[in-house]
């Protein structure tokens, strides 16, 4: 099938529509709120923010007559442990509800906002749900069910015309995509710049401006009716819905179930090798990684496969994987070099170069050291700039924390590094360590620990090391305990 034909012209149904509110015959059924979605937005109030238990309620009920709902999340570093501190909701009619769950956490149980997020009844568009799902898991017991993604819908429709690895997309672009208008709200890339770089506690401040208000409305806004309706249409024609289903249950539990994550890594895997080796079938060894078009499939399967898995499958597969790490190296640094410390740094990107700190080829090993300091220089300003000695370690995001476990403090108070960057690094160590001591106390016997960790652990341990004293005696009894079951300076490995 070729380009989506989608609807442009909504003009009759709008028509007929206003007629017949102007007439006094509205009906109350859910199916005459969809016939036009811009009259009724248009006619939509002001989002309203809820902090209440029975306000909460009161909205809830009203919100458990809709079938279909439109939510977001927004938080600290937004995740597993990042505070989740807004929740919205947004109707077809363009009514958006914020709840305000850094003022009463209370609102997902006590004000029943739980019950709708689980509804078996009531579709939930989310566009990428997946760290919502973790926050609202962990944080407050919810599990989202009768989820639409977006973001899944826009992946199987791009797998369905014909891609294999097909880019996530941001929210404008889905919206642009699927319903000819970005959507969203225009504070959305300012007030995004302002928690990556300036304030990294920004959806926890209270009260919420005008702009931080608009664009979490925004969020809820762009994705009902037009995209959903857009989305759900193609994948019933094209009868794709289980499919869809599956992936979003994995999206749903991504971060909940280890399976999930491994399923989907291996699915991925497999179709990167698959591209790959087709590569190899297809063109002639003299090929350049130039010869590809930016962001096509091609170029997605090189990035995706190891440097490795590209070495042991052919010469020109290897070749293609060194150029365009190469490639990729060489405009990274451009870009780190043009963009100083406004460059927005991503983990995504990160994790790919660390890696290849350790690729057989040196050339390409110093120019990714080059990369990766750039970075953690950059990430240690946002560091010292956005956070103090008061921050909450869930606050700080996973590439900042990536940059502090590069931090090799000599003592508790290291003149030499920045107090605010020193301290999050022992919180750090400390998360770090109570994670090892779980996930110890689940296995046992089947509990693995790096080599590496192994000797930070004893140095933790030492009389002359001057570390935390709850880090000293934590570490102590994991070895102890370590001792008792595999033996005495034993590694499990």
């Amino acid at each position: 099938m070729g380009e989506i034909q989608w609807v442009e012209d909504w003009s009759s149904a709008l028509y007929s529509h206003l007629l017949y509110q102007l007439s006094g015959l509205r009906g109350s059924n859910p199916v005459d709120r969809r016939i036009s979605p811009s009259v009724n937005k248009n006619m939509a109030k002001k989002p309203e923010v809820i902090e209440d238990i029975s306000r909460c309620r009161q909205v809830v009920d009203i919100l458990s007559r809709e079938e279909v709902l439109a939510v977001d999340c927004e938080g600290v570093s937004l995740g597993r442990d990042g505070p989740l501190t807004l929740v919205q909701v947004g109707t077809y009619s363009g009514d958006v509800y914020l709840f305000d769950i850094q003022r009463n956490k209370d609102l997902l149980k006590g004000g029943k906002l739980g019950q709708l997020l689980e509804s078996i009844a009531i579709v939930k568009v989310i566009q990428s749900c997946a760290n919502d799902s973790a926050a609202l898991y962990y944080q407050f017991n919810v599990t989202l069910q009768n989820v639409f993604d977006t973001q899944v819908a826009n992946l199987v429709i791009q797998e369905h015309q014909g891609r294999k690895l097909a880019p996530l997309l941001k929210l404008d672009v889905i919206c642009e995509k699927y319903s000819g208008k970005k959507g969203v709200s225009e504070h959305k890339e300012d007030l995004q710049s302002e928690w990556m770089k300036m304030t990294g506690d920004l959806w926890a401040k209270r009260p919420m401006t005008e702009e931080m208000i608009q664009y979490a409305a925004g969020d809820v806004t762009a994705i009902v009716p037009e995209v959903y309706e857009n989305q759900k249409k193609y994948l019933e024609e094209n009868k794709l819905q289980k499919k869809f289903e599956d992936r979003v249950h994995e999206e749903i539990f991504y971060f909940i179930d280890q399976s999930m994550k491994t399923q989907r890594r291996e699915r991925v895997d497999a179709i990167a090798k698959g591209i790959c080796a087709n590569i190899n079938a297809t063109y002639s060894t003299n090929t350049s990684i130039n010869d590809f078009e930016e962001d096509k499939d091609e170029i997605r399967g090189l990035q995706r496969i190891h440097y490795s898995d590209a070495s042991a499958m052919s010469p020109l597969i290897n070749r293609l994987k060194t150029e365009l790490i190469r490639k990729e190296l060489n405009e990274l640094l451009e870009k780190l070099d043009s963009e100083g410390d406004s460059f927005v740094l991503s983990w995504r990107s990160k994790a790919r170069f660390i890696d290849y700190e350790r690729h057989p080829d040196g050339s390409i090993r110093e120019d990714a050291k080059r990369v990766i300091k750039k970075m953690n220089d950059i990430a240690m300003k946002d560091v010292c700039r956005k956070y103090n000695m008061n921050t909450k370690l869930s606050h700080v995001r996973q590439m900042e924390k990536e940059t502090l476990r590069s931090l090799r403090p000599n003592s508790i108070s290291d003149p030499s590094i920045h107090q605010v960057p020193l301290r999050l690094y022992w919180l750090l160590m400390e998360d770090d360590l109570d994670k090892k001591i779980t996930e110890f106390q689940t296995k046992r016997r089947e509990f693995k620990m790096a080599e590496g960790y192994y000797k930070k652990m004893k140095y933790y341990i030492a009389k002359q090391t001057s570390v935390p004293h709850t880090i000293k005696r934590k570490a102590q009894m994991l070895k102890d305990e370590l001792d008792l079951t595999f033996g005495r300076d034993v590694i499990p490995t």
